[in-house]
């Protein structure tokens, strides 16, 4: 497969957010975003996404919403011996 370059909007309209929620996400939690480069080093450099790398974190996002979930309906459900 080749390496598919994605913009902020690209992935905003991808995921059904916000190009300013990727923008902030960007800057102050980058773990709440797939792994990103920028374009040169100022502050107001572009950021891009892999396309491989963002099919790999949802991925993994979706792994770990799945454990919570099964933890949740677990804790909610317990098995009583009565």
């Amino acid at each position: 497969m080749e390496n598919i370059i994605l913009t902020k909007a690209d992935l905003a309209k991808r995921q059904q957010r916000s190009v300013e929620s990727i923008t902030t996400a960007c800057s102050r939690n980058p773990s709440a975003v797939p792994p990103f480069f920028k374009l040169g080093n100022n502050r107001n450099s572009p950021i891009r996404f892999r396309l491989s790398d963002v099919i790999e974190w949802e991925e993994d996002m979706a792994k770990k919403q799945q454990q919570v979930q099964s933890a949740y309906e677990q804790k909610m459900n317990p098995k009583w011996n009565i």
